[in-house]
């Protein structure tokens, strides 16, 4: 009965910390299944994206296909992504830099990890 009512005891604690901690950096509990971010780069480059992420294996341990991440990523941003099969047979066509929006983001995590380090 003790560890019962140890193990409600910290968890009592615990939400009460995260709740806590979702209000200083203003998030209600309620609100964090309900958060929508909107993608505000072009189709184009979510689709490299996905396709990267798919290359890279990293949903079900590789198993998932592309169209499943792509339908994925259309609900959870709200997005029409059309024929994403087609944008990427434009990107694989792309002469020069065909990995456009994933070589921008390289560039801007390592000068946001420089400017950091010279604080």
């Amino acid at each position: 009965m003790a560890k019962i009512l140890a193990n409600d005891l910290i968890q009592v604690y615990l939400e009460n910390q995260l709740s806590n901690l979702n209000k200083h950096i203003g998030i209600a509990n309620s609100d964090i299944g309900k958060m929508r971010l909107q993608w505000t780069e072009s189709k184009t480059a979510l689709i490299e994206l996905i396709y990267a992420l798919q290359s890279y294996a990293v949903f079900d341990m590789g198993k998932a296909d592309i169209q499943a991440i792509a339908k994925y990523f259309e609900n959870v941003f709200e997005i029409d992504l059309g024929d994403f099969y087609h944008t990427y047979l434009e990107i694989r066509n792309r002469k020069i830099n065909r990995t456009k929006f994933l070589d921008s983001l390289k560039d801007a995590i390592i000068r946001k990890m420089d400017e950091q380090d010279e604080k």
